[in-house]
């Protein structure tokens, strides 16, 4: 009895071990690539600051009384809306007096016109001295400035009123409001500070040392110590050719696209450049990187698993990249179907690409 049911154990053992197995899922079939190491340069880092592309401290072209200040700071205006409005009654009564004294000298200047005529045609007779003639032409001359004066002064009024308001020369964030509603505002007196950080400038000071390696193009990764999720791969648009007398260092300008305005004006920066001596570095494909939960990670191949180990990425060098972490050279990384890999999870490597031999 005892040996009939150690029997029935044992079949019932067997065949749950059989399910199990046979429900197991089969390895991943994945393609790896090999773990290259080269003796590349060392990347120098450098912190700098992070300018707008552009700042603009908004003037007033005529004084007057502010009367309307139709934006905050910190709010996002687009180039043409209007920011602030003058008072507009002293221009608009100046505009009527100029409009009425151009009105005036254009019937005096064709009165004084016609004078002359009468007086030039007595004058050919002999009745008129050659002193009325004079006279009646400096006459004529006279409104004729004055009919000048007036349109000149007509433009001048109509362009003062077109610019008490003022309109954003383009778009930006206003940062500091120098008015308010009710203040009297000189001519050129400043009304608002406006940036643009759609595109911004990172300024990194360059010792003198390391000045002469960089040049124009080359290529630099950006991070920031407030994102640091974010690496931007750019290149050094400017050098200026004017060290800084005290810490002898020579700025540096970056362009970086900012059309999601994660980054902010004002932010510290770091700089990486390769122009630091040689050193073998680690490079995989670039395929081999992938994200969890916002860390960089490779797929590495260990007995026939996928083992996560979480990476920096540094330069790219066509569709190699440098990484930093815990791998080594001729191990084996996943480049394909590792976007659905999940740690520990049995793989199969269906095919293998040697990229030092294809370079």
């Amino acid at each position: 009895m005892n040996s009939s049911k150690i029997i029935n154990s044992i079949l019932l053992l067997f065949l749950t071990t059989t399910i199990s197995l046979s429900q197991a899922p089969p390895p991943t079939p994945v393609e790896v690539a090999l773990v290259e190491e080269k003796v590349l340069k060392r990347p120098v880092s450098f912190v700098g600051n992070v300018v707008p592309f552009k700042r603009s401290v908004i003037a007033s072209e005529v004084e007057g009384l502010v009367s309307k200040f139709l934006v905050y700071e910190g709010q996002f205006v687009k180039e043409g809306d209007v920011l602030v409005e003058f008072k507009t009654s002293t221009l608009e009564i100046k505009l009527k007096e100029a409009k009425a004294s151009k009105q005036e000298a254009a019937s005096r200047y064709n009165l004084a016109k016609n004078n002359l005529k009468r007086v030039k045609d007595l004058y050919d007779k002999g009745v008129a001295s050659i002193q009325e003639l004079q006279d009646a032409e400096s006459e004529k001359n006279a409104w004729y400035a004055r009919l000048i004066q007036q349109k000149s002064q007509i433009e001048q009024d109509e362009y003062n009123l077109s610019v008490s308001s003022i309109k954003a020369p383009f778009s930006g964030y206003v940062v500091v409001k120098y008015t308010e509603v009710g203040q009297w505002v000189q001519e050129g007196g400043p009304i608002l500070e406006l940036i643009e950080i759609d595109r911004l400038k990172i300024v990194i000071n360059i010792p003198e040392n390391y000045i002469g390696k960089l040049k124009v193009e080359d290529r630099v990764i950006v991070n920031f110590d407030a994102l640091p999720d974010i690496r931007i791969e750019a290149k050094v648009d400017s050098i200026v050719p004017q060290a800084d007398s005290e810490s002898r260092t020579f700025p540096v300008r970056i362009i970086l696209d900012n059309k999601d305005y994660l980054i902010k004006s004002g932010m510290v920066a770091r700089a990486s450049f390769l122009i630091g001596n040689e050193q073998p570095v680690i490079l995989v494909p670039k395929d081999a990187i992938v994200e969890f939960n916002k860390n960089k990670m490779v797929y590495v191949v260990n007995n026939g698993s996928a083992q996560p180990v979480p990476v920096i990425p540094g330069f790219a060098f066509e569709d190699l990249i440098q990484v930093t972490g815990q791998i080594s050279k001729g191990q084996q990384v996943v480049i394909r179907g590792n976007e659905r890999l999940r740690p520990n999870q049995p793989v199969k490597v269906i095919n293998s690409i040697d990229k030092s031999s294809e370079s």
